[in-house]
């Protein structure tokens, strides 16, 4: 067999297993699983959830863009089985919202401990979500529509702003929130709220019948909770 024929067959080879590992998409790239904001460069704004897989990491960067926020709007993104964004180191604000609140989700948790810089934390429509581990710099927290009955703000001095819709919370404790200007939990299961520990509040929207304990100067209303 001459040397010719060999690297002959040896380049047909290498292309068969070529075209094997691309139809496998092992060659897929992040650039092509995760979609920067084309106007806001450092903002991830979409998924291709089926090249990512519902097991989802977000990179630190997407090509040469720093991710620093993730916008991610839209009932698609209930697809999500996991969403891990432990590697965006820069990450400084971060909403999800599936919108229609039958939605499949079975997103069930999410960690934001390793996100430092992170301030805001949007998150509307998770209905399977169960739990969340804040990081100590969170300054203002939106949730709405998800099955959390707890939740630890205990690190989060620097919290201002705390929002809980339609959810089963049970007790929330804000004593250690020196900084907190508003507060609103409504259409949940929280009976008591104690805000002595909070001179700086100016608002409170709570459902009726919920107990306020402590004095405050903070303007106060009650929403009528729905059956």
């Amino acid at each position: 067999m001459s040397r010719k024929y060999i690297r002959k067959k040896f380049s047909v080879i290498i292309c068969l297993i070529m075209a094997t590992l691309c139809g496998c998409n092992l060659f897929v790239t992040d650039k092509d699983k995760f979609y920067m904001d084309k106007n806001l460069i450092t903002t991830l704004s979409d998924i291709d959830i089926e090249k990512s897989g519902r097991d989802i990491v977000i990179p630190a960067k997407v090509g040469d863009n720093t991710v620093s926020r993730i916008d991610l709007a839209e009932p698609y993104f209930a697809w999500i089985d996991s969403l891990d964004v432990s590697q965006v180191k820069e990450l400084e604000s971060f909403r999800l919202n599936l919108f229609d609140p039958k939605n499949k989700s079975k997103l069930k948790e999410l960690d934001f401990s390793k996100n430092k810089k992170l301030r805001i934390i949007v998150i509307s429509q998770t209905m399977a979500l169960k739990n969340i581990t804040f990081n100590s710099t969170c300054e203002s927290i939106f949730l709405d529509g998800s099955d959390i009955k707890s939740v630890d703000l205990r690190s989060l001095e620097k919290l201002e702003d705390f929002s809980y819709y339609n959810g089963p919370l049970e007790k929330l404790d804000i004593s250690n929130n020196p900084n907190l200007e508003s507060i609103k939990v409504v259409d949940s299961n929280v009976k008591k709220l104690d805000v002595s520990h909070n001179p700086k509040l100016k608002y409170i929207l709570i459902d009726e019948g919920t107990e306020i304990i402590g004095s405050t100067n903070a303007h106060i209303e009650y929403n009528k909770k729905t059956e």
